[in-house]
């Protein structure tokens, strides 16, 4: 039996060492670019459209407003539950919007140009007489308004409003 010289046996056990080797990125860091989502979207970055809203002609009636949020900035994520208010004249009196009872909000992400959409379901009445719709992506100062053209709001029995919000729902294909 021929032996293998030792330096060729050093070798062989070198190459061995170095393929075990890795490139000392922490555990924790490896494959975080496949699991990087994108950031959450900010408010000023998404344009508003309301209508056309099914409005609720009489006191008692049942009205619904769509309202189209189009992303005009990079890709990012809402996180299913937009935050809505009405605000009365000169935003005397702000009422926020419920969620929906039941809903069932999911993450939804949007590519720039990409809408998503929400709807503000009302009863119409005549105890809180909002004039703006007030539409923020997160909690913060920063909203977004457009016009509230579809009458009263009608009381609850404990003090609030009949009206709510749905999850914003996924647009398009």
């Amino acid at each position: 039996m021929r032996a293998l010289p030792v330096t060729v046996t050093a070798a062989f056990a070198a190459l061995l060492l170095l393929t075990a080797c890795d490139d000392g990125t922490p555990a924790e860091g490896k494959g975080q670019a496949e699991d990087r989502k994108p950031a959450a979207c900010e408010t000023g970055q998404v344009r508003l459209e309301a209508g056309p809203a099914s409005t609720a002609p009489a006191d008692g009636d049942t009205g619904e407003v769509p309202v189209t949020v189009l992303n005009e900035g990079g890709t990012c994520v809402l996180d299913g539950t937009p935050e809505v208010f009405l605000a009365g004249a000169s935003d005397s009196e702000t009422v926020e919007v419920p969620l929906t009872e039941g809903a069932r909000p999911e993450e939804i992400t949007l590519a720039e140009g990409e809408t998503t959409s929400f709807v503000v379901t009302y009863v119409r009445g005549t105890s809180f007489n909002p004039a703006d719709l007030h539409f923020a992506v997160a909690s913060g100062p920063e909203t977004k308004k457009i016009p509230w053209t579809y009458g009263g709001i009608a009381p609850t029995e404990d003090g609030g409003y009949e009206m709510s919000v749905s999850p914003y729902q996924q647009t398009g294909d």
